[in-house]
């Protein structure tokens, strides 16, 4: 089950957080965030649909979770302060809500416990795309 942050706060919440809020208008096939890097932000989707694939092995990427409208991402790294756990690709013309790392932690701090609650959903989606738990990194 997705969460969306319209569900997890309140009106006065969402409207601090739509102050913090920065847009980006990115093109088909675009690279929002690259798997191993550091967190900047955390991104909301405000229209069109991303891409979260991970790098196997082979060095080829698998999309492990496609999200649109009301979805979003980039949370992760920043929970768990570890470098990006995957990429985001742009699936067409996306338009999404930036929202930076010291913004996250001023405002979206208080609400880590919803947050960490993804990262269990997270890591059940890798270990049925690579199998045994024990071959995957800890997200945490």
């Amino acid at each position: 089950m997705e969460l969306s942050f319209k569900s997890a706060f309140a009106a006065y919440e969402r409207a601090n957080l739509a102050d913090a809020l920065l847009p980006r208008v990115l093109p088909d096939g675009e690279l929002i965030i690259r798997q191993g890097d550091s967190a900047d932000g955390m991104y909301f989707v405000e229209e069109g649909s991303v891409s979260i694939r991970i790098s196997r092995d082979d060095g080829n990427e698998i999309e492990v979770k496609r999200l649109g409208k009301g979805a979003y991402f980039g949370e992760l790294a920043l929970v768990t302060h570890k470098p990006r756990a995957a990429s985001a690709y742009a699936v067409g013309p996306v338009k999404v809500a930036f929202l930076d790392v010291e913004t996250f932690e001023r405002l979206l701090g208080p609400c880590m416990e919803i947050m960490k609650r993804n990262i269990d959903d997270y890591e059940e989606q890798l270990v049925k795309l690579f199998g045994d738990k024990s071959n995957l990194t800890d997200v945490r």
